[in-house]
């Protein structure tokens, strides 16, 4: 009887999300969550309303795939090119594709070429940001508000790993969004002049040589600290969303967790 219950107890903390080792983490906030069933496989302050940084562009992104079609054309404004980095230096009148400032954003985290798409997918950067939050609604991330599509911070933004979780899970139904996370590299041009700018992917673990392989979205800002959104492909069926924010040691953070799972 004794036995029986403790199996049953331990079931429960595992479908809580509590895991029996302590893992030592950096990160302020933490989640693995499986994107079949969104079962928790782990958590540390998931609920947590931080600061997303860069990982805001996952939902830019997802959107952008909703929304828009990979051929249209983008036109750079003043606006968009002003933006701070991290940046790839589009300039006022270019034109891209959406395509290309695709993968500009989730390779190189380009605040201007985010704000470039907001402006053709929303019709402006505020008609965008309040498409996000409507999604964003619409599956479940309700701690979660954003006022931009790049994660520069800003009074008012703000989510949880939780809800990036849920986020990242709805952007890996699309093609588009888990082929353009394995890229290392890439180059895109300016459709007039054909002026080329190359692109690296700021995610360093698609040059590691492990069993197992880290996809996702990089965030950084002094306040937000590293931040990661994606997930964890272990092999060709089994795949677990990984989100981490506010860590010092992310690289290593996210090591710690693939392979609590391995």
């Amino acid at each position: 009887m004794f036995k029986r219950f403790l199996l049953i107890a331990l079931l429960f903390l595992s479908a809580a999300g509590f895991s029996k080792k302590d893992l030592p983490l950096s990160a302020e906030s933490a989640i693995l969550i499986d994107p079949l069933t969104k079962r928790v496989l782990y958590s540390k302050n998931i609920h947590a309303k931080l600061l997303p940084a860069s990982t805001t562009k996952i939902m830019t992104a997802l959107l952008v795939l909703k929304d828009s079609h990979p051929k249209r054309e983008v036109f750079v404004s003043e606006y968009a090119s002003s933006m701070e980095p991290s940046k790839i230096y589009i300039k006022e009148g270019e034109i891209y594709s959406t395509v290309d400032l695709l993968e500009a954003i989730l390779l190189n985290s380009g605040n201007d070429a985010s704000v470039a798409l907001a402006e053709s997918v929303g019709g402006s950067e505020e008609g965008f940001v309040s498409r996000m939050n409507e999604v964003a609604e619409r599956i479940g991330a309700r701690n979660t508000n954003f006022t931009n599509p790049n994660g520069l911070p800003t009074k008012g933004q703000f989510s949880t790993v939780y809800d990036l979780s849920l986020i990242v899970r709805e952007a890996m139904q699309y093609k588009g969004f888990v082929d353009t996370l394995k890229m290392k590299t890439s180059k895109i041009e300016e459709e007039r002049t054909n002026r080329e700018i190359k692109l690296k992917n700021h995610n360093k673990n698609l040059w590691k040589d492990r069993p197992y392989l880290i996809l996702g979205k990089t965030g950084y800002t002094k306040k937000a600290r590293h931040c990661f959104a994606g997930y964890i492909q272990y092999n060709r069926w089994r795949k677990v969303i990984v989100v981490i924010f506010k860590s010092n040691k992310m690289w290593k953070d996210l090591e710690l967790l693939a392979e609590m799972n391995d």
